[in-house]
């Protein structure tokens, strides 16, 4: 393998994982809204 693909790879995979974990943070989140709605609760 060529290592710009590889540098390439490497600085494109970060991106990656933080659009990850964001979705995943606003997935949680909207889920525990609609769970305190579901309840009769407040979030905080």
């Amino acid at each position: 393998m060529d290592n710009t693909f590889i540098y390439g790879l490497y600085i494109l995979i970060w991106p990656a994982i933080t659009l990850a974990v964001l979705v995943l943070i606003c997935t949680a989140t909207y889920r525990d809204i609609k769970k305190a709605k579901r309840n009769n609760k407040d979030i905080v």
